[in-house]
């Protein structure tokens, strides 16, 4: 009976997380509930969140949501920092991560509230390069049969016609890139290095404290690279899968895994997972934003719960 509540718990926790993160919220909590100690539980939610993520990133990788590129920068970054994480507890004090947490969880959830376009279009550091020729790329948006075009009175000098010296004036302008534009190699230089530095630190931070990692990950997706939330939601799930995967390994050194209720919440978070990334593909971006700001508020809360009862 036991394990049917654990595999109930993770069949929820799985869904809320393939969507928007957050699955800890509930599966942890069930696992404490049962009766483990909080070492144990911690070891034991690892070895199910390894096995949600696998089959959500399996089911965005089946519907094409997951962004090769993004995976490709931030995959060993998150790997070296969620192993450096993991060996760091009992080495670090963690009384500074909480309240840094909160507070990060704060703004991210004010930022995505009072900016409603975020996340619903795809955007991020890296946008298209604008039109080299400004005038040729106008002059492809007018159709080239159009009876329209250039067709004026005989008798009649064009309104807008200009010295010969003022249109090639007005053609080095239209040529000219913008001052405040970057080049397209320096915009992917600075991607790619603020990709590195925060897959690190997000990897560090799910490997030695854990709560709001999904989070962390869609938003940095998000503000780096052409993505909407679908799409970010699905690339966060093979980064966090990697995460996951280090940590589990650490702690299946230690014997703190409970390895019978581990597997029922597995297979619960599983399915559960499979069935979220199956909504959040169908429903898209426009749902998954309002249960991602839903997630940040109920783990901002529960953290704040927390460190105020301690």
């Amino acid at each position: 009976m036991l394990l049917i509540l654990i595999f109930a718990i993770g069949l929820a926790a799985g869904f809320v997380d393939a969507i928007a993160g957050g699955g800890g919220l509930i599966m942890l909590p069930g696992l404490l509930f049962t009766g483990l100690p909080v070492s144990s539980a911690i070891a034991t939610n690892k070895l199910c969140g390894t096995f949600g993520a696998l089959t959500s990133s399996l089911k965005f990788a089946q519907s094409q949501q997951i962004d090769a590129r993004a995976c490709a920068v931030m995959g060993i970054p998150v790997l070296l920092g969620g192993y450096a994480g993991s060996r760091s507890i009992g080495l670090l004090p963690n009384t500074w991560a909480e309240p840094l947490v909160i507070v990060l969880m704060v703004a991210i959830t004010l930022f995505v509230i009072f900016n409603p376009g975020f996340g619903m279009t795809k955007r991020g550091i890296a946008q298209s390069d604008p039109p080299q020729n400004l005038a040729a790329h106008q002059q492809q948006q007018q159709p080239a049969n159009s009876p329209y075009i250039n067709q004026q009175p005989a008798n009649q000098q064009p309104v807008n016609q200009q010295p010969a010296n003022q249109q090639r004036a007005n053609q080095q302008r239209a040529n000219q890139q913008p001052a405040n534009q970057q080049p397209a190699n320096q915009q992917r230089a600075k991607r790619i290095v603020l990709s590195i530095l925060f897959g690190c630190l997000i990897g560090f931070h799910d490997g030695f404290f854990g709560p709001g990692t999904g989070v962390f990950l869609v938003f940095v997706l998000l503000s780096l690279w052409p993505l909407d939330f679908l799409r970010a939601t699905g690339t966060a799930k093979v980064l966090n899968l990697l995460t996951n995967a280090i940590a589990l390994a650490t702690f299946a050194t230690t014997g703190m895994i409970d390895y019978p209720k581990g597997l029922a919440g597995a297979f619960g978070v599983g399915i559960g997972s499979f069935l979220g990334a199956t909504f959040a593909t169908q429903k898209g971006a426009k749902v998954i934003k309002p249960i991602f700001i839903a997630v940040t508020t109920t783990l901002i809360s529960k953290l704040l719960l927390d460190y105020a009862t301690r």
